[in-house]
């Protein structure tokens, strides 16, 4: 179910809407001023926020900044609320990184047809990956980027699931989709504490993942990561096929062959600005920390 965040500090505003877009099929969130809007923000991820703008706190200026600066958050559409109707007022809103721009009084119905387009219209151009909704190529790149303008270091990594095609050819690409998107869920979770609140986790091609984030431990990290990975990989399998560490499959020739279990390669770059000035130089010094950790036995991270 799409889920709409209400940021608006009149109860009466808050109960009309949270009316008209339930009745609409939307599962509504309220927040009563800006800090909690940011805060259900980052803790929800709902799919779109309506934010007034004069609220306590923080205003709806305020916290659309903050919402678009998180990299976990930045793509959720905004429709900023307001009374004001000067130009000067909207520019501010849509340089904040808000979508829309709505005048009060308005007719709840057209909020709705508002909510509704911009949906539409996002899901259409957002760069994400249709089976985890995670960042796609586009916006690794861009966060890749502001982080070296911001010219403060950071780690970024690169994962591969090995042995992923096989097990797709054995048990089905149905398996192999729903693997990846509960690994999509629990990397999310495991990633999403107040000292990773600037992470991104991005999803690019086939089983492919990107990690970008300021933690501080980053082989401590790796480390968690391959346990989680490990923990859920080996439940994909039978008792008797995890004892033996292989299965029945074919290879591309239709010959028998023995398939290893799934493993996961990490490369790890500590990114420091003095060192990496263009985003290629990194994504091309991660991957081959990535391929090094591949040649490796088992789930292995090489880190640079």
């Amino acid at each position: 179910m799409t889920r709409i965040l209400i940021a608006d500090d009149d109860t009466e505003i808050q109960e009309l809407l949270n009316f008209t877009l339930e009745n609409e099929g939307y599962q509504v969130m309220i927040a009563s001023d800006g800090q909690e809007a940011v805060d259900k923000a980052f803790k929800e991820k709902p799919d779109l926020i309506v934010l007034d703008v004069m609220m306590p706190k923080l205003t709806g200026y305020e916290a659309c900044e903050k919402i678009r600066d998180n990299p976990a958050t930045s793509l959720i559409p905004i429709i900023l609320l307001t009374s004001l109707s000067q130009t000067k007022d909207r520019i501010t809103g849509i340089k904040l990184g808000a979508d829309q721009y709505l005048t009060k009084p308005f007719e709840p119905i057209e909020l709705t047809a508002r909510i509704e387009g911009l949906l539409k219209r996002v899901k259409a151009e957002i760069s994400a990956s249709p089976l985890t909704a995670l960042h796609g190529n586009d916006s690794v790149e861009k966060e890749i980027k502001k982080r070296l303008e911001e010219n403060n270091s950071f780690n970024i990594y690169y994962m591969d699931i090995n042995n992923f095609k096989p097990f797709n050819d054995k048990y089905g690409f149905d398996l192999g989709d729903q693997f990846l998107k509960v690994l999509a869920q629990q990397l999310q979770k495991q990633l999403e504490t107040p000292a990773n609140s600037r992470c991104l986790l991005g999803h690019i091609v086939s089983d492919n993942f990107v990690v970008i984030c300021d933690i501080p431990e980053p082989e401590k990290s790796a480390q968690s990561i391959l346990g989680l990975f490990s923990e859920l990989s080996l439940k994909q399998y039978d008792e008797n096929t995890r004892q033996r560490g292989y299965f029945a499959a074919k290879d591309n020739n239709g010959n028998d062959i023995q398939a290893p279990l799934m493993t996961l390669a990490i490369g790890i770059l500590v990114v420091t600005p003095s060192k990496y000035r263009h985003h290629i130089q990194v994504i091309e010094r991660v991957k081959e920390l990535w391929k090094k950790a591949k040649l490796k036995k088992g789930n292995a991270y090489e880190i640079g």
